[in-house]
C-alpha cells in the first residue's frame, strides 16, 4: 500500500467507487483507515475504514467496513496459484452466495443459510484484488481466542450451518443442474492442482513434531500408528478433490480463526449468531472435508468423545434444509449410513489438517511471518509454515486427544 496516509485514503477511494457502484453514492469521503492485529490476515491485509457518501436524495450515508485486500507484493504475486485464491473468493462472493441465497428465497425458506459477512462489492486491479465487506465488529461480532478450543454449543452452531450450506449444493445440483454446473466448474477450476510441494515436507514435519511431544505420554502402538500418517500425506492431498460420492461446493478454511459469533451477552458467551470467514480455497469436495477439518482443528478433549452425536447434528441439519429445499427424501440422496461410511474414509483429512493449524493456533504473534516479505527474500510459501514454536506445550495439549481418537477409532 501507499506509504502516506493521504495516499491510502486516496487509494481506497478509488476501490469504493467500484466495490460500492451499487449503492449509488457520490462524494465518498474516507474517514478514518485502520489496519488488523498481525496474524488475522495471514493471506492477504485486513483494512478497516469508516466511509461516508451521499446517496441519490443527498442525505449522507455511512458505513463501516472491512476490506479485505490481496498482498502486493511482486515477489509473491508472481504464483499463479495465490492469485487463483484471491479470485476464487471474490467469485464466491460475487457469484455463488448471491445464487444460493436466490435459490433459497425462491423455496420461501425462512431462515436460509446467509452466514457470511455481508458484501457491498469486489474490486480487482492490475496488482491487487479487494472484497469490501461490512465489519461484524461493529455489529457485535467476535472471534474466538484461537488458541483455545470451541465450547460445544459453538460447535454445534457451525455444524448446522455447514449441514444447510452443502444442502443448497445437493438441492441446486438436482433442481438448477446446468446453474450449479457453472458454479462448481469454476470454483473447481480455480483450486484446479492447488497446492505448495514444501507443505507435504511440513506436513510430515508436524507428525514428526507432535509424535515428538506425545511420546511419553501416549502408547508406543498409538505413536506408531500415528507417525505411519507420514506416508499418507501426498495421498490425502492429491485425493482430496478426486474423492467418489456425493461433493458440494466447500468451505475449505475450517479453523477457528475463521468464525466470529455474535453473543448473547458478555457473560454466559451463549452464540445467537455465526459468521465465516476466509472463503479462499473454497473448492467441489466432499463435505467430510469441510466437516472434519472443523471437528479436529476445533473439539475439545471433553467433546471429542461425542463426535458421533456431533454428526448426527450435523446430519440433522443437512437433511433438513434438504427437505425445506424440496428433495423429499434426503435419506434416499445421501443416507445417513453412506455418510457415517464416508466419515470413516475420508476424515483422515481433517485430521491431517489438525497437525498444522492446531500448530498455527498455538504460535505467538511475534512468530507470524508476514508472507509478502517472505517471499521479497525468496522464499518458498511453504516455508513460512516450517520451523518450530515457543508453545510446545499446549500444541502437545491440543494434539493429546485428536491423535488418540483418532488411532482408536481407525480412523487413520
Amino acid at each position: 500500500m501507499a506509504s502516506t496516509n493521504f495516499d491510502i485514503k486516496s487509494e481506497i477511494k478509488s476501490w469504493l467507487k467500484v466495490a460500492l457502484k451499487k449503492e449509488n453514492l457520490t462524494d465518498i469521503v474516507v474517514n478514518e483507515v485502520g489496519t488488523s492485529e498481525k496474524g488475522d490476515g495471514y493471506m492477504g491485509d485486513i483494512v478497516f475504514v469508516s466511509v461516508s457518501g451521499k446517496t441519490d436524495d443527498q442525505s449522507t450515508k455511512d458505513y463501516d467496513l472491512v476490506l479485505k485486500c490481496s498482498k502486493q507484493s511482486q515477489a509473491l504475486r508472481e504464483n499463479a496459484q495465490l492469485i487463483r485464491m484471491y479470485l476464487n473468493e471474490i467469485f464466491m462472493y460475487d457469484h455463488v452466495f448471491p445464487n444460493f441465497l436466490k435459490f433459497q428465497n425462491e423455496k420461501g425458506i425462512k431462515d436460509p443459510f446467509n452466514s457470511v459477512p455481508k458484501c457491498y462489492g469486489t474490486f480487482r486491479g492490475e496488482n491487487i484484488e479487494v472484497i469490501v465487506l461490512e465489519n461484524l465488529k461493529k455489529n457485535g461480532y467476535e472471534l474466538w481466542p484461537k488458541k483455545e478450543a470451541l465450547e460445544r454449543k459453538h460447535i454445534e452452531m457451525v455444524v448446522k450451518q455447514y449441514g444447510k450450506f452443502h444442502a443448497i449444493s445437493v438441492a441446486m445440483k438436482e433442481q438448477q443442474p446446468d446453474k450449479f454446473e457453472e458454479l462448481a466448474k469454476t470454483v473447481e477450476e480455480n483450486m484446479k492442482n492447488f497446492g505448495f510441494d514444501s507443505v507435504t515436507t511440513i506436513f510430515k514435519g508436524c507428525i514428526d513434531e507432535s509424535s515428538e511431544l506425545l511420546k511419553n505420554e501416549l502408547d508406543e502402538n498409538i505413536i506408531s500408528k500415528w507417525r505411519s500418517l507420514k506416508d499418507q500425506v501426498e495421498s490425502i492431498r492429491a485425493n482430496k478433490n478426486l474423492i467418489k460420492g456425493l461433493k458440494v461446493i466447500s468451505h475449505g478454511d475450517c479453523w477457528n480463526n475463521n468464525f466470529m459469533y455474535k453473543f448473547e451477552d458478555e457473560n454466559t458467551k451463549v452464540p445467537l449468531k455465526v459468521a465465516i470467514l476466509d472463503w479462499q480455497v473454497s473448492n467441489y469436495a466432499s463435505p467430510i472435508t469441510d466437516l472434519s477439518y472443523f471437528l479436529f482443528t476445533c473439539v475439545s478433549k471433553e467433546d471429542i468423545g461425542d463426535l458421533n452425536d456431533i454428526l448426527d447434528t450435523y446430519y440433522s441439519s443437512f437433511s433438513n434444509h434438504l427437505r425445506s429445499l424440496g428433495i423429499q427424501d434426503p435419506d434416499v440422496l445421501y443416507p445417513f449410513g453412506q455418510f457415517l461410511d464416508d466419515w470413516k474414509l475420508h476424515s483422515k483429512f481433517g485430521i491431517l489438517m489438525s497437525s498444522l493449524l492446531l500448530k498455527i493456533c498455538c504460535t505467538e504473534k511475534d512468530e507470524i511471518v508476514d508472507i509478502a516479505v517472505s517471499a521479497n527474500s525468496g522464499n518458498d510459501f511453504g516455508q513460512n509454515l516450517s520451523g518450530g514454536i515457543r508453545n510446545s506445550e499446549l500444541y502437545k495439549n491440543r494434539m493429546h486427544h485428536i491423535v488418540k481418537y483418532a488411532v482408536k477409532h481407525n480412523l487413520i
